[in-house]
């Protein structure tokens, strides 16, 4: 196979092959969401991709060992190429699950019907493989929003949930059965709200007893209870939101470490109308200097608004975002 493949950055006139269109989806999306170069999973990911974007029409899929996409990847690493790609595998086919949504946004953005799936393949050596699956008739046939003038779209991409690392279900993003979840935390925080007043009318009642001057103690002990209180308050606000009004920006605490500016959002499964969490990281590409534009927390500013900022200008361009449509209208572009 030739090595140095052009990418194809939009769909042709004429779709090709489902492998070709696989191949055409993975790199649109990898250029989407900035992840092309993010590590040597996604590098791993990016070659096979462009190998299917050119060869789709001669090969039912994409096909390497473990040696071949060593040499291409990782050619100067000593190690064995077994246990270097055993790992970024692994990677992979967890990242597999959470791009799936995006992966479909951007198969439909771009008129095609085909989306990649990878595959390892035991044996000896093992084959690490590519190919393509069709979207259900129900991905093929929702419309999408136009973007507005001026204005981005983005692409989402799941975030591993918190407790991934204990519970596989929840590598995701996605944290099924939102209710029983809801009601713990909401009965924490009642409960954290009633001690805080319990505390609070100690403090008064001992206060109002004393005949001595406050001590440094007693004030330390006071500003304890006020930074308690804002702790809670922001907690009630934070649930609160969540539920008036479906998004939210996860707080850091609630996200994996490499990942940043990951909204928490309440879905509704339309199988079983059961009410989800799920963990999302929208990304865009600045349609002025191409930068990429992630989701911010509107603050005073933009009070009650979850907006786009680009990284390479996030104070003159900023956008608007959508969270039904996935499309952004300019708020400020300089």
């Amino acid at each position: 196979m030739d090595l140095h493949s052009t990418n194809l950055r939009e769909a042709s006139q004429e779709p090709g092959s489902p492998l070709t269109q696989a191949g055409e989806v993975a790199l649109k999306y990898l250029e989407q969401t900035g992840q092309a170069s993010k590590n040597q999973s996604f590098m791993i990911f990016q070659h096979m991709a462009e190998q299917a974007e050119k060869l789709g029409e001669s090969y039912p899929h994409i096909e390497f060992e473990a040696a071949a996409l060593k040499e291409i990847v990782a050619s100067g690493s000593s190690k064995d190429p077994s246990g270097w790609i055993s790992q970024l595998w692994k990677d992979l086919e967890k990242h597999q699950e959470r791009w799936a949504e995006g992966m479909t946004e951007t198969a439909r953005l771009m008129g095609l019907s085909f989306v990649p799936v990878l595959k390892k393949v035991p044996g000896s050596p093992a084959k690490y493989i590519l190919q393509a699956e069709s979207l259900s008739e129900s991905d093929a046939g929702a419309q999408t929003a136009t973007v507005p003038e001026g204005g981005l779209r983005y692409t989402s991409a799941a975030v591993a949930a918190p407790g991934s690392l204990v519970l596989a279900t929840l590598r995701s993003g996605t944290v099924a059965k939102a209710l029983p979840v809801t009601i713990f935390v909401v009965v924490v925080l009642v409960v954290l709200a009633w001690l805080l007043l319990l505390l609070g009318w100690r403090m008064f009642s001992l206060a109002s007893q004393m005949n001595s001057p406050v001590t440094t103690a007693q004030l330390a002990n006071m500003f304890l209870w006020l930074g308690f209180a804002v702790m809670v308050y922001r907690a009630f606000r934070f649930v609160g939101d969540l539920g008036d009004l479906g998004i939210v920006i996860a707080p850091e605490v609630m996200v994996p470490f490499k990942e940043d500016h990951v909204t928490l959002e309440v879905r509704r499964s339309p199988q079983d109308k059961e009410v989800h969490f799920a963990f999302v990281r929208y990304t865009g590409i600045c349609p002025v200097c191409g930068g990429a534009v992630l989701l911010h927390d509107g603050q005073k500013e933009f009070t009650g608004r979850i907006i786009g900022r680009c990284r390479h200008s996030p104070r003159e361009h900023v956008f608007t975002f959508d969270q039904r449509l996935h499309t952004g209208r300019p708020l400020r572009v300089g």
